[in-house]
C-alpha cells in the first residue's frame, strides 16, 4: 500500500472514529441528560464521559441475518440501519466491558466461573452472563427486538422469558421507555407489560444465534 492510500485510509478511519463518538454524545444528551449508570457495571456517568453505546445485537451478527460479511458492507441496507439505530437496543458500558462481550453470545455460566469484581458479570470463551441486575434489561430489549424485527434470539427464548421474571422493571427503565418514544415514536411493549414475554413461543429451540 502506497504513502497516499495510508494517509487516505488514516484520514478515513478518524472521521469514522469521530462520527461514532458524537453519535454515542448525541445518544446520552437525548436519554441522560442529568447522567446516567452503566448497564452493566453501575458506573456513574455524564455527558462527555469516556464511555461505550453498545448494541444488544451487535453489528455483526445483524449485518449476517441481512446477507452481509459486516456493518459496514451493510450499512446501504435501510432495515440494518433502522435496527442498529433503534434507541430501545442500545446502552450505556464501560470500554472495558464492551471489549468483553464482544463477540459473545449471551447466556449462563457455572458457579465456579468467577464473575467480574467489580461488576458481578460472568464471561468465558464465547458467552457473557451479565449480572443479575442486568437481566432485565437484556431480556426486554432481546425480546423487542426479536418481536419487532423477527430477529434470531442470541440466546434461547426461555433463557430471557426467565431473565425478565427474575429482574423485574424498575422506574429507571420506565424513565427511559418514556424518553425513548419522546424521541423514537414507540415504545417496548415488554416494559410496560412483562407479563406479555411469557406468551412467546420460539418456532424452535434452535431459534438462536450463535457467534
Amino acid at each position: 500500500m502506497n504513502k497516499v492510500a495510508l494517509v487516505l485510509l488514516g484520514a478515513f478511519l478518524l472521521v469514522g472514529i469521530s462520527y461514532a463518538n458524537d453519535q454515542d454524545e448525541e445518544f446520552i444528551q437525548q436519554l441522560y441528560p442529568d447522567g446516567g449508570k452503566t448497564l452493566y457495571c453501575q458506573e456513574p456517568f455524564a455527558s462527555g464521559s469516556r464511555i461505550s453505546i453498545e448494541e444488544i445485537y451487535d453489528d455483526r451478527r445483524l449485518a449476517k441475518h441481512f446477507g452481509c460479511r459486516s456493518g459496514r458492507l451493510c450499512s446501504s441496507n435501510k432495515e440494518f440501519t433502522t435496527i442498529q439505530q433503534d434507541l430501545h437496543g442500545r446502552f450505556p458500558v464501560t470500554t472495558k466491558v464492551e471489549l468483553e462481550r464482544r463477540r459473545t453470545l449471551f447466556g449462563e455460566l457455572p458457579d465456579n466461573i468467577a464473575a467480574d469484581p467489580q461488576c458481578g458479570y460472568q464471561q468465558s470463551f464465547q458467552v457473557f452472563e451479565p449480572p443479575a441486575h442486568a437481566k432485565g434489561e437484556v431480556a426486554r430489549a432481546m425480546l423487542y427486538l426479536h418481536d419487532r424485527y423477527q430477529l434470531p434470539f442470541i440466546g434461547t427464548l426461555e433463557m430471557y422469558q426467565r431473565w425478565n421474571r427474575e429482574d423485574p422493571v424498575d422506574e429507571e427503565e420506565k424513565r427511559r421507555n418514556d424518553e425513548i418514544e419522546k424521541l423514537q415514536g414507540n415504545r417496548n411493549p415488554f416494559i410496560d407489560s412483562p407479563d406479555r414475554a411469557d406468551t412467546m413461543k420460539a418456532p424452535s429451540p434452535l431459534n438462536m444465534q450463535f457467534p
